[in-house]
């Protein structure tokens, strides 16, 4: 009795201030992770902001210190607890498979615990047989303990500027190492004893499989993303198509669906007869086992333990908290237990949308009566509030996401999400008995997608602004909060009109502020085995891709081929370049035929808008470059031709053409390159695509005084290329080297290194280094690296 009062003076006490809570732990975690003495500077002003403009007493500032404190240290102690305790020499390994187990064309991916350390770690194996992929796929499940040989390597970091860093990603999972299978023999496999979490594991592998295998093609994978969670089997044209929409979030299970589950069995039980009280009690041990049952990504995380929260209360306790103290009360249970979780995008998106919506149907939306004006309004808050964490992951906005939301939210809500549970579960109790009710759904489904493909082909779905700078993201956390407090204080159109200044302010800010900027740069992507040049003039007088990367395709046999394929135009280039903000290429130069120069460029020409396709002149082209040819002519895309003489103007520098020379277009393909030389921020700089010897004593015969400060090696180093001749003529100072990690082909040659050592000429490489960007100013420029 006693313990209960203290409960409640404690809830009487900072009632309603829960949220308050959640921005001390933040703050801590945060000054654990980085920059300790700005965060605690930061949490002092805080304090400050609390105790001046609140009003709140010294017991609730000395809660809120207690708070950040708790957090700093739980963050610490974690950090500092965070590391490995295998070996890069082991090869040995007794492994359990624990979750996302995934055979996608020859390889097999799981997570799994390396038995002996306790320790998680990434499986991989490349499958040997056709024979051996239909093996492993029937017999490996989860809660499987397998003896395996094997190699331990680092995840990779991100190597590109704004990329997603694997190894970081990996850490907040506080995993280290991938382990590559050289060995995997499924007899060498136990099954381990069933825990709770694994038993709900092979429940949802289980409900997948039978999703699968009963429910039409194209209506099998929305059903497994909307039941358990999965989006890997969604068509990569149709999930691409609802992230342009801003409507992906209807793909994973949050609030709405886990609020729709809940009244449904609600509604069901009651109307069967079971008691209130009765079905809460059931709804309190089904919501945390169908967090499992979907996988338990943090939006699941929070809806289900916000609705428990909340039943838990009026159940057993006398009084209640307001919506914004659950859900603070779960950010801060959920943080505190684990800390990294605050850098996951989906954490981000669920909390930060969710506590704008409850703090606005307090103040903004219970303005409205209209339905439709509803639903446009509480769109509009959504997108707005999820704007900075969609802007820095993914670099741009859906224009039509308002629109889009206010067709499919209802269009979900109403009929898809409420149906699909259904189905589903008469399925598994009268099985094709109910296929009549399938066929409606199925259409219903395939119109939905055509539809979501349908717009956003429009021109203007999307706009990219680029990943915010630490200064525009900090306006936009401060300006969007701010916007809304200006909403909540006027009423009517002309007030709306009025502040919405505020935030298309901003946007313009950010969206064009490239134009303002006196700084340019040139980026050598790292592509692996390719070559990709970015070239960004300031004030925004323009942008030229030389080059766009590759994927080289080898024949492989049709089982061995992956359900989403790894692209370098798609998955580099084209991120790379949304990141900086980059809308229009002006020039897209395609040194030659060759896929890893130009097999990028169909992306690129796909997803931003292409000025100008420049080509060398050459008797005959390659498939590629047809290929990509026609593409321009359906874009709208003039191209030309150039051979050396050529030249124009980008900004304030002149783009010299070296080659191909005249007479030359019979010429095998590298020596055929597109050779550029021009002068930027101080320095001359050549361009020398796949140049290889002949083609650079061409080069030295035609122009006798050749000279150059920066030097883009020719054919990745190889053997073949920079010759010692070229080199003695042209005297750089820095070499650049486009080549993959290990490349299959040896480059570079160490000839080649040894011949630029020798001379003293700086040698950068994109395997060592990762993306190679000179940034410039007037006539001064400096180097940098995106690994050390």
């Amino acid at each position: 009795m006693l313990t209960y009062y203290m409960i409640k003076g404690v809830t009487s006490e900072v009632k309603g201030k829960w949220i308050y809570f959640t921005f001390a732990g933040l703050i801590g975690i945060l000054a654990a992770f980085n920059f300790l003495l700005v965060f605690l500077f930061f949490f002092g002003f805080y304090l400050l902001f609390l105790a001046k403009g609140k009003g709140f007493s010294k017991k609730f500032l000395t809660i809120s210190s207690c708070v950040f404190l708790l957090f700093f240290l739980r963050t610490e102690l974690l950090e500092k607890g965070n590391q490995t305790k295998l070996s890069e020499q082991d090869t040995q390994f007794y492994i359990e498979i624990s979750d996302e187990i995934k055979v996608d064309g020859n390889r097999f991916s799981a997570m799994g615990r390396e038995l002996l350390h306790k320790e998680k770690i990434v499986l991989s194996y490349q499958i040997k047989t056709e024979k051996e992929k239909a093996y492993l796929s029937d017999k490996l499940t989860t809660s499987l303990a397998c003896k395996v040989k094997g190699k331990l390597s680092e995840p990779n970091t991100s190597t590109n500027v704004n990329a997603f860093n694997y190894q970081q990603y990996l850490k907040g999972k506080q995993i280290h190492w991938i382990l590559q299978i050289e060995e995997f023999t499924p007899l060498n496999c136990t099954t381990q004893k069933k825990t709770l979490l694994s038993f709900f594991r092979t429940l949802r592998e289980n409900g997948i499989q039978y999703v699968q295998t009963h429910f039409p093609e194209e209506m099998a994978p929305l059903s497994t993303a909307l039941l358990f969670g999965e989006r890997g089997y969604i068509d990569n044209d149709v999930l691409a198509s609802y992230e342009k929409l801003g409507i992906v979030h209807l793909l994973a299970i949050s609030g709405l669906h886990v609020g729709l589950l809940a009244g449904m069995l609600f509604f069901a039980g009651i109307r069967l007869g079971i008691a209130r009280e009765t079905m809460t009690s059931i709804l309190l041990l089904f919501l945390p086992c169908y967090a499992l049952l979907t996988g338990a990504a943090p939006s699941v995380i929070r809806a289900v333990f916000m609705m428990v929260l909340y039943l838990a209360l009026h159940k057993w306790l006398v009084w209640s908290l307001s919506k914004i103290d659950i859900i603070s009360i779960v950010f801060i249970v959920y943080s505190l237990f684990t800390p990294y979780v605050i850098f996951d995008v989906g954490f981000q998106l669920s909390f930060s949308v969710s506590f704008v919506l409850i703090l606005s149907a307090a103040f903004l939306l219970q303005r409205f009566t209209n339905p439709i004006i509803l639903l446009f309004c509480t769109s509009f808050i959504c997108q707005l509030a999820s704007i900075p964490i969609m802007l820095y992951y993914f670099y741009e906005v859906s224009l039509l996401s308002i629109f889009a939301n206010a067709i499919f939210i209802p269009l979900f809500s109403i009929v898809i999400l409420p149906a699909i549970i259904l189905v589903f579960l008469l399925h598994l109790l009268f099985g094709t008995k109910i296929a009549f009710l399938i066929l409606p759904l199925h259409i219903l489904i395939v119109l939905m997608d055509k539809l979501a493909i349908q717009l956003s082909l429009l021109p203007f779905a999307i706009f990219t602004l680029g990943r915010p700078s630490a200064w525009v993201l900090l306006l936009y956390l401060c300006c969007i909060p701010y916007f809304f407090v200006l909403w909540e204080r006027g009423k009517g159109k002309k007030h709306f009109l009025k502040i919405i200044i505020l935030p298309l302010s901003l946007f313009l800010f950010h969206g064009y502020g490239n134009n303002l900027s006196p700084y340019g740069e040139i980026t050598f992507i790292d592509v692996g085995q390719g070559d990709s040049i970015f070239i960004q003039m300031p004030f925004g007088k323009g942008n030229i891709l030389i080059d766009a990367g590759g994927t080289i395709d080898f024949d492989t046999e049709e089982w061995k081929k992956r359900q989403k394929q790894y692209e370098v135009g798609k998955d580099v280039v084209v991120p790379f370049l949304k990141s900086k903000g980059v809308r229009v290429i002006d020039k897209l130069i395609i040194t030659h035929g060759d896929a890893d120069h130009m097999g990028g460029a169909f992306e690129v020409m796909d997803q931003l808008k292409v000025k100008e396709l420049v080509l060398p002149k050459r008797a005959s082209l390659s498939e590629l470059e047809v290929d990509l040819l026609q593409l321009a002519k359906s874009n709208q895309v003039p191209w030309k031709f150039t051979i050396a003489g050529d030249r124009w103007k980008t900004g304030d520098s002149v783009f010299h053409v070296l080659a191909p020379l005249a007479g030359m277009e019979e010429s095998e393909r590298n020596d055929g390159s597109i050779v550029l030389l021009t002068k930027i921020g101080g320095a001359s700089w050549l361009f020398t695509g796949d140049l290889e010897k002949e083609g650079e004593e061409r080069l030295l015969t035609q122009y006798k005084n050749l000279k150059t400060h920066v030097l883009k090696a020719g054919h990745h180093g190889s053997k073949t290329s920079t010759t010692p001749a070229f080199l003695n003529r042209i005297e750089p100072k820095v070499a650049i080297i486009s080549a993959g990690r290990n490349n299959r082909y040896g480059h570079p040659n160490q000839e080649v290194i040894d011949e630029l050592t020798e001379r003293r000429i700086k040698i950068l490489r994109t395997d060592l280094h990762g993306a190679i960007t000179y940034f410039f100013k007037g006539d001064s420029g400096t180097f940098s690296t995106q690994l050390p």
